[in-house]
């Protein structure tokens, strides 16, 4: 690896279907909002990462912000950056989800130059093919090589155990193409208290039934949203012990 490189995690994210959104925006109003709040959000992510009380530049986060995509990076060797990288995705998958915006993305590791005015580099290209080319479904594809790296460079509180069941907590494995895939939904206690999890469980499912009978006759889309139906479906069940009545 050239010594300008520096061995890195790194995220790409882009809002699903986002064309499709902005052509639906110019007779939408609704969705010219989600648009908007969509954006500002992603805008903010950055913002607060440089600028923010909870900013984390000194442990080598770095964001940058294009339109709809959002790209994240850590130093793979600063302690749990594994960690903070995947719980960085799931609250971001949530709050956009929250707003009517499913994503679509890839994780891994490896050669990237990621400053503020620029991130370049052959990990970069793998993240966004992962986006562009294998993740097909709202979901967000972890390289298997995050979870082996982040328990090699682990918090420096926890055993290669702890960490190891600390990150695996955070992602599945999807029935159809056994692909690892972060699991946001059902990180139920990164909620304030229950009920807020609930509502937006009812939020997610109520988003669901309608993008199901919009695109009914939008075979491209409608695979997405069916997609999306099986997690949410598989989610309650997990979470929920009397899940009945809230499967689609």
């Amino acid at each position: 690896m050239n010594e300008m490189y520096q061995n890195r995690y790194v995220a790409f994210l882009d809002v699903l279907g986002f064309k499709n959104m902005v052509q639906q925006s110019e007779y939408d109003g609704q969705m010219l909002n989600r648009i908007n709040m969509a954006l500002n959000y992603t805008s903010n992510v950055q913002r607060e990462s440089y600028e923010g009380i909870m900013s984390m530049t000194d442990i080598g986060k770095q964001v940058s912000v294009f339109s709809d995509s959002v790209v994240i990076s850590y130093e793979m060797t600063k302690p749990g950056s594994a960690f903070y990288v995947l719980m960085d995705l799931i609250f971001i998958c949530n709050d956009l989800l929250g707003m009517g915006v499913p994503v679509r993305g890839g994780v891994t590791v490896g050669s990237l130059i990621h400053e503020s005015n620029k991130c370049f580099g052959p990990a970069m290209v793998d993240a966004y093919k992962m986006e562009s080319e294998q993740a097909i479904y709202p979901r967000i594809l972890v390289n298997p090589k995050v979870i082996q790296c982040g328990i090699e460079f682990k918090g420096r509180a926890n055993t290669e155990e702890y960490e190891r069941g600390y990150l695996e907590a955070l992602i599945g494995q999807d029935d159809i193409d056994n692909a690892i895939y972060l699991d946001f939904l059902s990180q139920h206690s990164e909620f304030d208290d229950p009920e807020l999890y609930y509502n937006y469980i009812i939020y997610v499912r109520n988003f669901i039934i309608t993008s199901i009978n919009a695109y009914s006759n939008d075979s491209r889309i409608i695979k997405k949203y069916e997609w999306l139906r099986n997690y949410y479906n598989k989610t309650v069940r997990k979470v929920y012990r009397n899940y009945q009545a809230l499967l689609i």
